[in-house]
């Protein structure tokens, strides 16, 4: 509807409006009172109709209305995440025993840096003990089969022996060449590498300490047995960090992190200093909820520089992403809110304004995200918004 115009100043109209409203609340004290609410609320919901405010050249030169031309096709807007720094996958190891035994030797301390294959720990065991033994075994009793398998297959040509003996000195030779695989297979699993087995072949007695070797580089933390603790097997022993690569998870609310997307760029910057910082961009994007504090996680992988961040600490994540489908993007200056509707007056010429409900669906930075009310190259009054509005209401308290 197109209302009425009335040619007053600008300060007479406010003046009536103020008077209007005195004396309506006068009425109203003997009827239902009627209570406008103007905090912002969750904003949803488009109003019936359109309201067309026609200025008059005085209030035009008098308020001197700015207006911002409403942006759309959102490429890139920033989300501010907090996030806690990880040893990354594959840069992280923890040192446990294989078996039962005793801490017979420990060669390392917290802190200390450590080579990819350097001894940490020597398990006394009975059990590492009684392997290598059947390891021994096997490879003795192997080398007597071959010894008269060899012999047979000579014996046979010459027509000595039977075809019979050859055959069951084919089938020792194999169980004890099973049986040595089966012995050496298992002091590979629990870590002893293929040097030390060789070594074992040609030693004069059973050594029955097992030694733990690094499986990775790095630094060594958390050192949790002493010289001479007995051990379970499985028990942990400590960790090894390599801080050259680490992961940081970042925790977002379910409806930012509708619109972040692996590859997204990053910027991890320290809590005291947002002048420094790391780009990166988005690793992954986790399926469900963190249990703990129901968000989105969001992990980003990154090298430290000069021996930031470290895990275990606190960072900053400003995550730059884009918008799913058409939106638009309105200057904050340019909101108000009739109830609990947002509104903006969208400029239709230099003396006419539309007031028209939208629909927010989040905020960020200085501008309203809306995907519902606005069109693309609308212009909305972001100065004399309150004028404007009080206008508007003037409008429909004289026309009722």
């Amino acid at each position: 509807m197109i209302l009425k115009k009335h040619f007053y100043p600008l300060n007479m109209l406010l003046l009536l409006l103020t008077l209007g409203v005195g004396c309506s609340n006068d009425k109203a004290s003997k009827e239902v009172p009627v209570q406008i609410e103007e905090s912002p609320p969750s904003v949803s919901g488009m109003p019936e109709g359109k309201l067309i405010i026609q200025l008059s050249d005085k209030e035009k030169d008098e308020l001197q209305i700015e207006t911002a031309r409403v942006s759309s096709n959102i490429q890139n807007y920033r989300l501010q995440v907090p996030g806690v720094v990880f040893p990354a996958s594959g840069y992280v190891s923890i040192i446990s025993t294989p078996l039962d035994g005793r801490v017979s030797a420990v060669m390392i301390r917290d802190g200390d840096p450590v080579r990819k294959g350097q001894e940490l720990f020597k398990i006394e065991s009975l059990v590492f003990g009684n392997l290598v033994a059947e390891y021994l075994q096997g490879l003795a009793e192997e080398r007597f089969q071959t010894t008269r398998l060899e012999r047979l297959k000579q014996l046979v040509e010459q027509t000595i022996s039977s075809k019979a003996e050859l055959d069951r000195a084919m089938s020792d030779y194999q169980r004890a060449s099973a049986t040595s695989i089966a012995a050496f297979a298992k002091l590979k699993a629990i870590g002893v590498p293929d040097h030390e087995i060789e070594a074992l072949k040609s030693a004069e007695n059973i050594d029955p300490s097992l030694k733990i070797h690094a499986p990775i580089g790095g630094k060594f933390d958390q050192r949790m047995v002493e010289l001479g603790q007995s051990v379970n097997a499985l028990e942990k022993l400590g960790r090894i960090i390599d801080t050259d690569k680490v992961l940081i998870k970042g925790y977002l609310s379910p409806e930012d992190a509708r619109s972040i997307q692996m590859g997204d760029s990053v910027r991890i910057g320290r809590r005291d200093n947002d002048q420094l910082g790391i780009a990166a961009v988005v690793s992954s994007v986790n399926p469900g909820l963190d249990e703990e504090n129901r968000s989105v996680v969001v992990n980003v992988e990154v090298h430290p520089e000069d021996g930031w961040p470290k895990p275990g600490e606190t960072v900053r994540m400003e995550i730059a992403t884009r918008s799913l489908g058409e939106v638009f993007a309105v200057p904050l200056k340019a909101v108000t809110y009739d109830g609990n509707q947002a509104v903006v007056f969208v400029k239709k010429d230099e003396s006419t304004y539309e007031k028209r409900g939208i629909e927010i669906t989040e905020i960020q930075d200085q501008f309203a995200i809306v995907n519902e009310g606005m069109q693309e190259e609308e212009e909305v009054a972001i100065s004399q918004v309150f004028s404007l509005k009080a206008l508007s209401r003037f409008e429909m308290i004289a026309e009722e």
